[in-house]
């Protein structure tokens, strides 16, 4: 079986093909050949070091859609020939051995590449506006890093819920964000996002990268706002805040989340957006880490 991935950190051409041994099932596992693969940031900070817990040789990818050629003794919920996603573990790969708890069915009607392209960042939406933020009818919610794949999709679940959605991004992600029924957009390259919307929110989500801005989100807030970040703390405030540092959490499951999700997607009551779509093989895995290295507009997903 053939893999992709690296044995030293470093930039996009530290990948190589690997040679791996056949993949043996334990009694409650499935294994799938890979149909597509998404992209994520976490697979690109594994690849240059900046993540613990990262051993060499190194398989990345946590996003995967395949086929099930293989069962375990103990799976009743599988057919061999079923299309399934997971959030797992070293999908750089031409086939993922697969807890079949983790599994879920895709609907015939999706792509593999659409599919994989919802996997991380819609169960980190959707965990982040249902459970995090809980957003509620009629709230002002404020998305920070709105143009981001999982920002897209928070600004999408948050106007599902009904909620008065304003998007701060750059402006180049102002057609697509406007397309989405935002109620107001703000491009922070052109306006400063604080004296625009200084005490307007009920509930501030950032999505920037590591949660930048915590003293803006906080300037941004009602009194007794929720925020929901990736930072892992806020500055000092005199604000009554309820913050909620969003992390990974099972208290909604990801098997839940994506049969959710899927069926959203499949009867286009949501939209993911690719940027690209590369071929299965080592340029292919190469090519889109150097795409990740960038500034791009959606999901980098490889297609087998």
């Amino acid at each position: 079986m053939l893999a992709y991935g690296y044995q030293k950190f470093g930039g996009p051409a530290v990948f190589e093909t690997l040679v791996q041994p056949a993949l043996h099932l334990t009694d409650n596992q499935i294994l799938i050949e890979t149909a597509a693969v998404n992209l994520t940031d976490e697979d690109r900070l594994e690849r240059l070091g900046t993540k613990a817990n990262v051993d060499l040789p190194h398989i990345p990818g946590h996003d995967v859609v395949g086929r099930v050629i293989q069962v375990g003794a103990a799976v009743t919920d599988f057919k061999i020939g079923t299309l399934v996603a997971a959030h797992t573990t070293e999908t750089y790969a031409e086939q993922v051995c697969v807890d079949s708890d983790l599994a879920v069915t895709v609907p015939d009607d999706l792509t593999p590449a659409s599919a994989v392209s919802l996997i991380t960042p819609g169960i980190i939406a959707y965990k982040t506006v249902r459970y995090f933020a809980d957003v509620q009818a009629d709230q002002t919610v404020i998305v920070k890093g709105a143009g981001s794949p999982v920002g897209l999709l928070v600004v999408q679940l948050a106007k599902r819920l009904g909620a008065h959605v304003i998007a701060v991004a750059s402006g180049r992600y102002a057609d697509l964000i406007t397309s989405l029924g935002v109620d107001q957009f703000v491009d922070y390259q052109q306006q400063n996002p604080v004296h625009v919307l200084a005490d307007r929110g009920d509930v501030i989500i950032n999505v920037a990268l590591d949660g930048v801005g915590g003293k803006d989100d906080l300037a941004m807030a009602k009194f007794d706002a929720t925020i929901a970040s990736f930072a892992h703390r806020l500055p000092a405030t005199s604000k009554s805040i309820r913050f909620q540092a969003i992390q990974p959490t099972e208290v909604i499951s990801d098997q839940a989340t994506l049969q959710l999700l899927f069926k959203l997607l499949a009867t286009h009551q949501l939209i993911t957006t690719i940027a690209a779509e590369l071929p299965f093989d080592l340029n292919g895995f190469i090519q889109g880490h150097q795409q990740l290295d960038e500034p791009h507009i959606g999901q980098i997903v490889i297609v087998r």
